[in-house]
This record gives C-alpha cells, sequence and structure tokens, in this order.
C-alpha cells in the first residue's frame, strides 16, 4: 500500500507499508528416526552407555545391509530410536509450516533528472518473524517458534546525478572554446551511498547468567562475555536466539563516479571516467564470534572484514559511444 504526493521542485514522496507472508520457508527437514532429546536431559550419561548389538551379525548383508550388522556395542541411545535398525530417516520438506512473515515501513523522495540533477533517498524499517525450532525439543515435538530475523532492522540509500553547469549546453561557459570545452565542459557526478544499521548477533545454546548487554560495544567488546558460559551436557537450551540490544557493526559506504563526455559528432561520443568504491575506505567487521570456547569470543577478530566488502578501489574507463 503506497501513498505519493509530488511537491514543488519536481520532487515526488512515496510512502508504503509493505507485507509478505511465506509459507514453507524454514526447518522443514524432519528426522522420523529422532530420539525424544528429554530422555538424555533426564538420564545424562545413561545414554552413552555401551550394550551389546541386537543386530550384530543378524541375517545376511543382502537382507541387513548397512554397518550396524558390524557392530558389536552399541550407545543406549541408539536402541532408543523408533526404529533403531536404521539411521537417521529424512523427510526432505515434508513439515508443514515455517512461515514467515515480513512487514516494513518504507520512505522514499525522489526527482527525475531536470535542471541539471536528479536524486533518490530511501529508508526502509522492516520486521520479520520466522517459525523455526526454537531447540532440539521443538524440533522432537514439532513446535514452532515465532523468532525475529536477526536482518538490520533500518537501511537508508541515496543517489544522485549532477551535470557540473560548465560547458556547451550547459548554464556557464555554454559558447567556450573547444580547448576549455575539452578542459571543462561534460562533466557528469555521480554519488551513491547507503546506510544499515547492525544485525542481531545469535547465540548458540549456552549458560547465560547476568546482563550480557554492554553500553558501549566496539570491535573488541560486543557484549559482555562474563554473562556466559559453556552449555552443561545434557541440558536443554534455554537462552533466546539473540537479544534486542546486541547487535554486530553497522555498514555505510559510499561509490563516487566522474565521467568526462567529448562529443567528437553527433552520433559519436567518448567518455572518460573515474569510479571509486566505498570512498571514506571504511572497514566493516563481520558479527562477533559467538563461541564461548573460542579466543576470539565477543570480538571482531582482527582481518575479520565483512564477506564481499573491501577498502577503497579506484578504476579508470575509456568508451566510445556511436
Amino acid at each position: 500500500m503506497s501513498f505519493q504526493r509530488q511537491i514543488a521542485g519536481g520532487i515526488v514522496l512515496d510512502a508504503t507499508y509493505y507485507l509478505n507472508r511465506s509459507n514453507f520457508a524454514w526447518d522443514l527437514n524432519r528426522d522420523l528416526n529422532m530420539v525424544d532429546p528429554r530422555i538424555g536431559f533426564q538420564n545424562k550419561g545413561l545414554t552413552n552407555v555401551q550394550v551389546a548389538n541386537p543386530f550384530y551379525n543378524i541375517l545376511t548383508p543382502s537382507k541387513f545391509p548397512g554397518q550396524l550388522r558390524n557392530q558389536r556395542t552399541v550407545s543406549n541411545s541408539s536402541l532408543m530410536k523408533p526404529y533403531p535398525q536404521y539411521g537417521a530417516i529424512n523427510v526432505t520438506e515434508g513439515q508443514p509450516g515455517g512461515n514467515s512473515n515480513y512487514q516494513s515501513i518504507q520512505f522514499k523522495a525522489q526527482k527525475n533528472f531536470s535542471k541539471g540533477y536528479s536524486m533518490l533517498f530511501g529508508y526502509n524499517y522492516h520486521l520479520q518473524t520466522d517459525q523455526r525450532f526454537f531447540n532440539n525439543i521443538d524440533q522432537y515435538v514439532q513446535q514452532y517458534t515465532d523468532i525475529a530475523s536477526d536482518a538490520s532492522r533500518h537501511r537508508m540509500t541515496g543517489a544522485a546525478t549532477w551535470e557540473v553547469p560548465f560547458g556547451r549546453g550547459r548554464k556557464y561557459m555554454s559558447s567556450s572554446n573547444l580547448f576549455m570545452e575539452a578542459l571543462m565542459g561534460g562533466w557528469n557526478l555521480t554519488p551513491t551511498g547507503f546506510w544499515r544499521s547492525g544485525r542481531l548477533v545469535r547465540f548458540g545454546g549456552l549458560a547465560v547468567n547476568g546482563d550480557p548487554h554492554v553500553d558501549h560495544a566496539d570491535q573488541t567488546h560486543w557484549f559482555n562475555k562474563a554473562a556466559f558460559a559453556v552449555l552443561p551436557a545434557f541440558t536443554a537450551r534455554t537462552n533466546p536466539w539473540q537479544y534486542d540490544d546486541i547487535r554486530g557493526p553497522q555498514q555505510f559506504n559510499m561509490d563516487i563516479s566522474l565521467v568526462k563526455s567529448f562529443h567528437i559528432y553527433e552520433q559519436l561520443r567518448f567518455e572518460l571516467r573515474a569510479d571509486v568504491f566505498n570512498m571514506m575506505n571504511n572497514i566493516t567487521w563481520n558479527n562477533p564470534d559467538t563461541s564461548v570456547t573460542s579466543a576470539n569470543f565477543g570480538r571482531s577478530a582482527n582481518n575479520d572484514q565483512l564477506t564481499q566488502t573491501y577498502g577503497r578501489r579506484t578504476q579508470l574507463g575509456l568508451r566510445l559511444q556511436f
């Protein structure tokens, strides 16, 4: 649902509410031969005790294939499967549910090219929830939980084109000689950029004691590491996947292009361009390490730059249009 209005200067304002619902998007695979994990939480190490394998050398390999018939002993837990003579029995994309709900509010201001310039600015705020299995108990009983997406909540983008107003056909120096036209005329400047807020930091199963939040997060200290510890064996996960106030690094990027056009004659044009990517030479770090046993727990390791991001890069190009 969109509402648009044109205001002074030919600028069009746009406000949009966007809603999308997707079915069968998450956690659709199911192991039909899964052991109830609550048995392990209750009986702990007893589930790993090795016992005689009732399927050892049973029948013939043609009638009972697989490695299980060659093992003298197996764990108690392997015999607790609904079909202990088999391993995992996976149904792919056969579990109903796993829905995803996306909602966003979007604002846009756009001016089409006139008077030597154009511009576009956009802002997007979104909320998304996905039906996921919170832990392995939920996976066993096939119970979904609506969990917020870890994606950035805010994003702003902008782009503009400016005809530098010097040279033939432009506001200033429109009758310049060939030398001045070659030097000053025909330049176009095009900046583009975007900013997004940090992504939510997701944690595995951990023991949590205290407030994980820190007031001034940075590359070496994204959250309170002392609040986390290794989850004891045979213990159900209870900590949330993520915390609303623990987010990774933001990202800001600006690219700029400077283009010079030479009109040789009406149907032939020569173009010289310089493109600078990540003009501000910003570094965007990856989300922090959330493995509590890692030396980099709670921090973005040195040189751990976000995938597909780079330092400042410049390219020069020549193009002949005819």
